[in-house]
């Protein structure tokens, strides 16, 4: 290890829900983004537009789309109560900081906007 990661200590985040994601994303993306796979997106064409999701766009579905927003986005959320709480000083998410994402779009390969998210935490 590391004379850093000795000073550190890492927490594994809670997958963030529907409700936590929708404080600043439109409720129909939430629910798209938990549906589209690989396997299915054809079903989805004027959804994938609508949203910018897709392999014409630089935010193309994969594997795990979902869960990958869930842990990231709960990452930052986590980061945030832990902040307002008091029982750090610093919180970074090493796989967060999505920030193109827009309330109900995906933009630069940033699917939900774990940094607004995390901001209206801090708010709290």
């Amino acid at each position: 290890p590391s004379a850093l990661s000795r000073q550190m200590e890492c927490y594994r985040p809670h997958p963030a829900t529907p409700d936590e994601m929708s404080a600043f994303h439109s409720e129909d993306y939430i629910q798209f983004l938990g549906k589209v796979t690989p396997d299915n997106l054809r079903g989805y064409g004027n959804q994938m537009q609508k949203f910018n999701v897709g392999e014409y766009t630089d935010c193309p579905v994969f594997d795990g789309l979902y869960e990958f927003t869930q842990l990231y986005t709960g990452a930052s959320l986590d980061g945030a109560v832990k902040l307002n709480r008091g029982d750090c000083d610093i919180a970074i998410n090493w796989s967060g900081g999505l920030p193109h994402a827009q309330k109900r779009e995906a933009s630069g390969f940033c699917y939900i906007n774990d940094i607004v998210l995390a901001i209206l935490e801090l708010l709290k």
